[in-house]
């Protein structure tokens, strides 16, 4: 088997919405500062998951950005 460079893009597609969570998170403001430490770390721990998770839920809790 030889590698190609879709075998990255496939490794890559289910980080992308992590990465995009993280970066969200990050620049919006939150009700208090547990919440947004809370994402974040949910995000950072949970990698995959995390981040759908984030962005389903979490993103109706965040504040516009700052």
């Amino acid at each position: 088997m030889t590698f190609a460079w879709w075998h990255v893009l496939i490794a890559l597609i289910p980080i992308l919405p992590n990465f995009w969570s993280i970066w969200d998170i990050w620049n919006h403001s939150f009700a208090t500062p547990e919440r947004r430490m809370y994402w974040l770390l949910l995000a950072v721990f949970v990698p995959v998951l995390g981040g759908l998770i984030y962005i389903f839920m979490g993103r109706k809790q965040a504040m516009p950005k700052i």
